[in-house]
């Protein structure tokens, strides 16, 4: 069996982690209409007037409402409509996460190598 070094261990954790990076709600100042009339929008957060969120996956406008799903993998179709929606919010990758989270592995694959380096010297 092939033992894997540390740092090649850290490097490989630190690519997958960037490569999906770290992801937050940033609530929009576009109305939901403009919003959703582009492409692309995966899902959305929707905040109403009591101030309890639903988020609404592959969200689309008909009429006065937005039709999705509860769930990315739902199959059922969940109707909000445009009426109770206080503020929006998107998912956007937050870089400033992603990077805080991958030095933080960095670092501690770099002082697992000098741990391990310091026990093999003596």
């Amino acid at each position: 069996m092939r033992v894997v070094p540390a740092s090649q261990l850290g490097v490989t954790a630190l690519v997958v982690l960037c490569a999906s990076g770290c992801t937050g709600w940033r609530t929009t100042p576009v109305a939901p209409r403009e919003l959703l009339a582009t492409k692309g929008v995966p899902a959305v957060r929707v905040t109403r007037a009591d101030k309890s969120k639903v988020e609404i996956w592959n969200p689309i406008i008909q009429g006065d409402s937005i039709i999705g799903h509860p769930t990315q993998q739902a199959i059922a179709r969940l109707v909000f409509p445009l009426s109770q929606v206080q503020t929006i919010a998107t998912r956007r990758t937050s870089i400033g996460k992603t990077l805080l989270i991958g030095l933080g592995i960095l670092g501690g694959v770099v002082a697992f190598d000098l741990l391990q380096s310091l026990n093999q010297n003596q």
